[in-house]
């Protein structure tokens, strides 16, 4: 009997694929990257022209490095809140009173997240404002989610 495994690399790819889809929409709805819906502004990806393509892959890039940079601290910041609350509620950095409705000891941990994070965001190039409107551009567009998760898989596969 013969098995081929040609199969194989297109599953990890689809997985991690998956995995950093699932990271992202969960780091954007318990973090507080999350939509601001504000009419008095507007900031958009423009693709009109070279420059400004170049310029805008560099902080989708710098988005994928942030959100990959990011994950772990989440994840054992969602582990320690959840080990004294139990499941955590909906937690958003933007938004205090999701942080003041947590008990002492579980708000200075996410309090912490918030404040790493940030600074994760920033040493990468990129203002929070900027951050969270990719968040919500790519929850929007499936060809700008996509062209970051082909970003993250590059980050991934160079390591």
């Amino acid at each position: 009997m013969m098995t081929s495994y040609s199969s194989r690399p297109s599953l990890n790819r689809l997985f991690s694929y998956c995995l950093s889809v699932g990271t992202l929409t969960t780091l954007s709805l318990l973090l507080g990257f999350a939509p601001s819906l504000s009419t008095r502004h507007s900031y958009s990806l423009d693709f009109s022209s070279q420059a400004s393509a170049q310029d805008n892959q560099q902080k989708l890039r710098n988005y994928a490095v942030s959100v990959m940079a990011m994950e772990l601290g989440r994840q054992n910041a969602y582990n320690e809140i959840k080990k004294l609350v139990g499941t955590p509620p909906n937690i958003e950095c933007s938004k205090p009173d999701s942080l003041n409705a947590l008990p002492a000891n579980a708000k200075a941990i996410a309090v912490n997240y918030c404040n790493q994070s940030r600074k994760i965001v920033e040493s990468n190039g990129l203002t929070i404002e900027t951050f969270n409107q990719i968040t919500v551009n790519m929850q929007k567009d499936p060809a700008l989610q996509a062209q970051i998760q082909k970003i993250m898989l590059d980050i991934q596969t160079k390591k």
